[in-house]
């Protein structure tokens, strides 16, 4: 059994971790870490009443057991560079899977892997350092990638890109509270998202020079949970046949969905899978992918990581069924 601990899982992220790894079959759940030490985890988490019956830790790695195997952080953007070392002093042979922002890129010669699974899994096979991907990537990457990768790549790549008020996390803003984005749509961070060093750095690994410009448009909408992207792939000439190299690249993946009409959020929320369509018209092609983001797009993602870390069958603990309606 995988003895594990979520660093960190007071927020939506952490309850999402819990929830998958509490009910893993190969995980022991041993420990979830908060700024609350001693609060029942289903005092903070009503949704794991009956499921986890732990009490919050210490957010500090001395309390941590060391003997842990599997470490996931799910702190905020720019906390797990400070705790990285000390969580590895005290937990010598854990491996350590970061939900944040602060290893995405720039960080490979340290060990870091960059964990899309359906895009290098033989990196992920024994990785101790993994570095888990945005939500936004990881919709765009999985919508791009075979068509950045077959060549030729095109010359630049469009994203409207819609998420749900959970992607903010559970402290509201001015911005992200809940009553603030009902009933409309808002448009933030354009052509600045922080997701696009990672999409870019992806990219560039798989196309070199030939890599596409991106100009990325996120929104905020209503919905509760659920990544919705549109991307518009420009070619200098007519698209190759993309729809049947989508459905070769992810033949094997067990999460991914190539369908034959536009994929709904609904189809895929609470899941680990992506949902794709493809269609071209001459040298501009769209393809779009549904995700949720605190499963696929954040805590499943990072078991599925674990999975492959650790040799099991990548979709152990993770075959979940959509709630629909």
């Amino acid at each position: 059994m995988i003895r594990a601990a979520v660093y960190g899982a007071g927020g939506y992220v952490g309850a999402e971790l819990l929830r998958l790894l509490v009910q893993h079959p190969d995980v022991t759940l041993r420990q979830a870490t908060s700024r609350e030490p001693g609060r029942r985890v289903d005092a903070a988490h009503a949704g794991l009443r009956g499921v986890c019956h732990l009490d919050f830790a210490s957010t500090s790695p001395d309390a941590l057991e060391p003997d842990l195997d599997a470490v996931f952080l799910a702190l905020p953007h720019g906390e797990s560079t400070a705790a990285v070392s000390a969580i590895r002093t005290r937990c010598p042979r854990a491996r350590l899977f970061d939900l944040a922002q602060d290893f995405r890129t720039g960080h490979e010669a340290d060990g870091w892997v960059y964990g899309l699974p359906e895009i290098a899994p033989a990196a992920l096979a024994d990785a101790s350092l993994v570095s888990c991907p945005g939500c936004f990537a990881t919709a765009v990457l999985l919508a791009t990638m075979p068509a950045v990768a077959c060549g030729p790549a095109p010359r630049r790549i469009i994203v409207d890109a819609k998420t749900g008020s959970s992607g903010s996390g559970a402290a509201p803003s001015a911005g992200t509270h809940h009553p603030e984005r009902a009933g409309t749509l808002r448009a933030y961070s354009v052509f600045g998202h922080r997701h696009e060093a990672e999409i870019l750095a992806t990219w560039s690994r798989a196309a070199g020079p030939a890599a596409p410009r991106i100009a990325f448009v996120p929104q905020s909408t209503p919905l509760v949970r659920g990544i919705y992207a549109c991307c518009y792939l420009v070619y200098d000439d007519a698209a190759p046949d993309l729809e049947g190299i989508y459905r070769r690249a992810y033949a094997a993946s067990p999460f991914v969905r190539v369908l034959a009409e536009p994929p709904n959020v609904l189809a895929v929320r609470g899941t680990n899978n992506a949902d794709l369509y493809v269609r071209q018209d001459g040298d501009l092609a769209v393809v779009i992918a549904a995700i949720d983001n605190l499963v696929r797009g954040a805590a499943g993602q990072a078991v599925q990581c674990m999975n492959l870390a650790f040799g099991l069958p990548e979709t152990r603990g993770l075959l979940l069924a959509a709630a629909v309606p």
